[in-house]
C-alpha cells in the first residue's frame, strides 16, 4: 500500500482517523514535534485510551477525551499528558522532551511506576515544511508507528497484533 492509501482517506485502514484529529488541531502545529506527537496521541486513542488533560496532576473537571486538550502545545520543549483506557484499568503519563531534533518520549504507569522510553528524530517522520498539508506531513508511518508499539505500548501490555485484538490493560 502506498502512504496515501496507509492514511485511510477512505473507508477505514491502517491510519483511520489520523486525517481527522490532524485536521482538528492543525491551525495549533507550529513545529515538527507538535505534529509528532499528534501522532503519538493518535496512536493512543487507537488503543482505547483517552485523553484526560495536561500536566502531572489532575485537574477537578476532567473526562476522557479522543481529542488533544487545550494548551497541549503550549511548551515546545516539554509536553505532559495523561491517559486513561476507556474501562478505567490502566492510565498512563506521557512527556515528551524535545533534545536537540529529537523527542524523547517517556510514559510511565502512575500505579506501578514502570516506564518506557523511546527517543524520535523529528525529521525522520516529519516533514516540517508541510505542517498544514496532512497527507505530506508525515513519512515513514509503517515505522513510526511500529517503534511506538514497540518501545510504548507493548512494555504496558498493549499489543498490536491485529486491528480489533489488542489486549488491553491486562491486570500483572
Amino acid at each position: 500500500a502506498t502512504e496515501a492509501s496507509a492514511r485511510g482517506s477512505g473507508g477505514g485502514g491502517a491510519m483511520a482517523g489520523l486525517e481527522l484529529l490532524y485536521n482538528s488541531v492543525a491551525p495549533e502545529l507550529g513545529c515538527g514535534q507538535d505534529a509528532l506527537l499528534c501522532f503519538v496521541h493518535w496512536k493512543l486513542i487507537t488503543r482505547d485510551y483517552r485523553c484526560l488533560g495536561t500536566g502531572d496532576q489532575a485537574a477537578t473537571n476532567e473526562r476522557k477525551s479522543e481529542m488533544l486538550p487545550a494548551g497541549w502545545n503550549a511548551d515546545k520543549e516539554l509536553y505532559t499528558l495523561r491517559y486513561r483506557l476507556k474501562d478505567d484499568s490502566h492510565d498512563l503519563l506521557v512527556k515528551a522532551i524535545l533534545m536537540d531534533n529529537s523527542i524523547i518520549l517517556n510514559v510511565m504507569d502512575p500505579k506501578t511506576q514502570k516506564v518506557a522510553d523511546l527517543t524520535l528524530k523529528v525529521t525522520d517522520f516529519v516533514d516540517p515544511e508541510h505542517l498544514a498539508d496532512f497527507d505530506k506531513v508525515y513519512r515513514n508511518t509503517e515505522e513510526l508507528q511500529t517503534q511506538i508499539v514497540h518501545h510504548i505500548l507493548s512494555p504496558f501490555g498493549i499489543f498490536l497484533l491485529g486491528a480489533g485484538w489488542p489486549l488491553r490493560g491486562f491486570k500483572r
